[in-house]
């Protein structure tokens, strides 16, 4: 048999929590949008600490220039053209990639 039935109607409840997903939205979408801030430049943060530059989460920081530069997203670690390996942090600010080490072990310090 098909379920060609009238459909029961949308409870009260649900209809409220809609509209109040909508009226929150905006404020939803804008918490986001400052979080992220894609248009901060990474460059703004040089000569700061390597917590400012590694809130925005595209950025690198180099410990050698106290540089924040625009991580290099086509290569899975950045090159040392751009940062000593050792001295490039990214995602956080306290590890230490040694690269003496044939596997190049990540480190605490």
């Amino acid at each position: 048999m098909g379920s060609g039935g009238a459909r029961a109607p949308t409870p009260r409840w649900g209809r409220l929590l809609g509209g109040a997903a909508l009226l929150l939205l905006p404020l939803l979408l804008s918490a986001a949008a400052e979080q992220t801030s894609p248009g901060t430049a990474c460059s703004q943060n040089t000569n700061r600490t390597c917590e400012e530059c590694l809130k925005n989460v595209s950025c690198l920081w180099c410990n050698t220039d106290n540089a924040c530069l625009d991580y290099p997203v086509t290569k899975i670690l950045p090159p040392a053209s751009l940062c000593k390996l050792s001295s490039a942090r990214w995602g956080v600010c306290w590890g230490l990639f040694k690269e003496e080490n044939p596997y190049a072990r990540f480190e605490n310090n």
